[in-house]
């Protein structure tokens, strides 16, 4: 179970990370003006960036982490039984 801990740990660095960057990036120039200039495929790549790793930090996230939780909580349940 560590392992899908530690997966789901990297994979939450990874993407906060990517959201870090691509939000500098798209917060250093004007969106708008760059498009309309036809300059535009850092910025697009910037907002798919930031908009990928919102979705995955807002959804896929939490529900990988109650998965990991709840995986632990029954292979612990089931292993060791009631009390004797």
């Amino acid at each position: 179970m560590k392992r899908h801990a530690a997966w789901l740990a990297g994979a939450v660095a990874v993407a906060a990370l990517v959201h870090t960057i691509a939000g500098h990036a798209l917060a250093a120039v004007d969106p708008i003006a760059a498009l309309l200039e036809r300059r535009g495929a850092g910025v697009v790549a910037a907002a798919i960036g930031v908009a990928g790793s919102r979705l995955f930090l807002l959804f896929v996230a939490p529900g990988w982490a109650l998965h990991v939780v709840v995986a632990s909580a029954v292979r612990r349940a089931t292993t060791y039984g009631p009390p004797k």
